[in-house]
């Protein structure tokens, strides 16, 4: 990273009230990968590109930019040389779509959701820039059906995954990860990069045998826990009535006293995930819809640097 562009500096390029003020996705998403790249020192990704294989000799019709000159001053015979095309990746955006993913606290710039979108939007261009393929999972609105768009590489492919996007919106009826990792493990069968968007606000234990059987398929994991501000520090002063955004259920809560008890109970809910992650080596990066997005793609940028 450019030691001129410190955070600070970074972070203004995404201030939330910018970013609320452009009009859509695919603008947004612009928007953060142009300034996020503005403050990188080199590109940080390696996509298409080749590697020498070996020579062979000139047969006419050969492209004359791959003909070795070097050789032929010491020669006097033309060889061409010839190239391997290294493998591209293969990146799936999994975006979780429970209702949780619906909370905006006052200082977040927008639901977990809407941040979700937003990431993902800016991973895929950030990807498609580099000549990888990229594809996308989630749920339709019965909570059970795919919707599965397979991985391209293709110029058009953006808008189709920013049409994907944006139709997300959040359901009720419980927790959808777990089938969305169902649905992962039957759907992507070559070994790729996974990266999945949520709240993660469903007990580990669900989320086991999924995430093993990714796993054990070859497939590189990222998980991406998104949290609002309030669900962290649970910064509330006066009594109200709180509503689960999946069952619907409210209760009337004081947050004086009820504080310790459910940050203790946050602690130990994060350390049960993390232990999971731990355990599978699966990165788990927690980001905050008060953070900037280009927090979210500097540490997708660590992760996949150190997968490679």
């Amino acid at each position: 990273m450019d030691p001129s562009a410190t955070p600070s500096s970074l972070a203004k390029r995404f201030d939330p009230k910018v970013l609320a003020l452009l009009g859509g996705l695919d603008l947004k998403a612009r928007y953060v990968v142009e300034g996020f790249l503005a403050g990188l020192h080199e590109g940080p990704f390696h996509g298409f590109s080749v590697e020498f294989s070996e020579y062979r000799e000139y047969q006419p019709g050969d492209d004359l930019r791959h003909i070795d000159w070097r050789v032929f001053a010491r020669t006097d015979r033309l060889y061409v040389k010839e190239f391997t095309q290294e493998t591209n990746t293969r990146f799936y955006v999994i975006c979780d779509t429970s209702g949780s993913m619906a909370y905006r606290g006052r200082t977040a710039w927008g639901s977990k959701l809407e941040y979700a979108q937003l990431l993902a939007a800016a991973l895929t261009l950030l990807m498609l820039r580099q000549n990888d393929a990229v594809g996308l999972l989630t749920l339709r609105d019965d909570g059970a059906t795919p919707k599965f768009i397979r991985p391209s590489q293709k110029s058009h492919h953006f808008g189709l995954m920013l049409r994907s996007l944006e139709r997300l919106a959040p359901a009720g009826g419980g927790s959808r990860l777990a089938a969305l990792l169902e649905h992962a493990a039957r759907l992507i069968h070559r070994r790729s990069m996974i990266v999945f968007l949520s709240d993660l606000l469903e007990p580990a234990e669900t989320l086991v045998e999924g995430l093993r059987q990714l796993r054990f398929l070859g497939h590189e994991c990222l998980l991406f826990q998104v949290l609002d501000r309030d669900e962290v520090d649970f910064p509330f002063e006066e009594a109200a009535t709180f509503e689960d955004l999946e069952s619907g259920q409210r209760r009337r809560v004081s947050p004086r006293a009820a504080r310790e008890r459910y940050l203790e109970r946050f602690a130990a809910f994060m350390a049960a995930h993390r232990d999971l992650f731990q355990t599978l080596e699966i990165p788990h990066c927690v980001i905050r819809t008060d953070d900037d997005p280009w927090q979210g793609l500097a540490k997708f940028l660590v992760e996949r640097k150190r997968l490679r």
